[in-house]
């Protein structure tokens, strides 16, 4: 459970950034790759520790897109 924690922490935070700039409004219809675009812009969502994110996957043994497709589900469980 840390290790889930650890990884999606500063994730969570960049998805709901990425949520923010979407004319839905919502990570319903959110797809992997809308934020892997977004974690790949350096300036966008600074805050977000991208080191952090992949040393969480890493930990988990999941690779990046893994992690992302499965914060994504978890947060799509959580009505808007």
């Amino acid at each position: 459970m840390e290790k889930v924690l650890y990884a999606v922490d500063e994730l969570t935070g960049l998805i709901g950034a990425v949520v923010l700039m979407r004319p839905s409004k919502s990570v319903q219809d959110l797809e992997v790759k809308s934020v892997k675009k977004k974690y790949k812009s350096k300036g966008f969502a600074a805050g977000c520790s991208r080191e952090v994110i992949q040393r969480g996957a890493d930990m988990l043994g999941w690779t990046l897109e893994e992690l992302i497709e499965r914060t994504i589900d978890a947060l799509k469980t959580f009505q808007d």
